[in-house]
């Protein structure tokens, strides 16, 4: 009953903790290995509790039963992940951020609800976009063939003025890289902000580290570098966090500004994507900058 109430203690601390949004790299830990290693805990306390309890009867007491149920408990809440508590939730980025694009892109995942749940549980990317091209309800020429996505080998530019600190473009347009992020440029664009632009084509990058970079600089063109499971075809990436260094930051929330959306032209918007399935259009929302 006491190692029930203990891994209870445990969880309701990590809850607390994180709930006080800190920042640096311990909450992302905390974050990361703290849920996991609090399911296993809460498990490996049942199995031992069990065993103790069948030698020594009556299996069932009261007093048991409840720390089974705590337990259990325990294990199926730490099993479930909610959005990362970035500590930059509820202050947005002041950079005014362009659409990085031409034309019209729908936003395939992310943006700043938790609509999007899968990317919600990134630290880094918590208030990501992916963007896609969509034409005639499909993202692809070939339903069959990633490489033929009307995104692929289209130009992208700085959505606002900065420095690059960061660039990665020799990963193959293969969709096979391990990091989700695949080719990519990282733009420090505040204090403490760096504006990840993802997906880039291999060989494509026109920037290098050290650039001062004005808004509307090509930097590349859109690949298949990526090795997405949310999105397996070519896509461009948007994101801002609070490092340089992918995965162990914490998200900014951004708003793309002077843009058209659904056919509605705002100042600053809030674009959000709700999903996407190979051979479905997604439903997310439609931007283009605005003229």
């Amino acid at each position: 009953m006491l190692a029930a109430w203990v891994v209870v203690a445990l969880e309701a601390g990590l809850a607390m903790y994180l709930g006080a949004k800190q920042t640096g790299l311990t909450p992302i830990r905390a974050y990361m290995f703290g849920p996991p290693l609090l399911a296993a805990l809460a498990l490996v306390v049942g199995v031992v509790g069990a065993v103790w309890s069948y030698r020594r009867k009556p299996f069932a007491s009261p007093q048991r039963i409840v720390a089974f149920c705590l337990l259990a408990f325990v294990f199926a809440t730490a099993s479930y992940h909610v959005p990362f508590p970035s500590h930059r939730s509820y202050r947005p980025s002041r950079v005014k951020i362009s659409a990085p694009f031409e034309g019209e892109w729908t936003v395939a995942w992310g943006g700043p609800d938790d609509s999007s749940a899968l990317l919600a549980v990134r630290p880094d990317r918590r208030f990501a976009r992916l963007f896609v091209v969509v034409r005639d309800g499909a993202t692809r020429a070939e339903r069959a063939d990633p490489r033929s996505a009307f995104a692929f080998g289209q130009p992208v530019f700085a959505p606002c003025d900065g420095r690059v600190v960061r660039t990665v473009g020799e990963l193959g347009d293969d969709g096979g890289a391990r990091d989700d992020l695949g080719n990519h440029v990282v733009l420090e664009i505040a204090p403490d902000e760096f504006l990840f632009v993802t997906g880039l084509a291999r060989d494509s990058l026109e920037v290098k580290v050290g650039d001062q970079v004005a808004r509307g600089t090509r930097l590349g063109r859109v690949g298949f570098s990526a090795g997405s499971r949310l999105l397996p075809e070519p896509h461009l990436g948007l994101h801002v966090q609070d490092t340089p260094d992918p995965i162990w930051g914490q998200a900014i929330p951004y708003y793309l500004h002077d843009v058209v959306v659904n056919g509605a032209e705002v100042q600053r918007a809030e674009a959000s994507g709700r999903g996407f399935f190979p051979g479905y259009p997604p439903a997310g929302d439609r931007v283009r900058p605005a003229p």
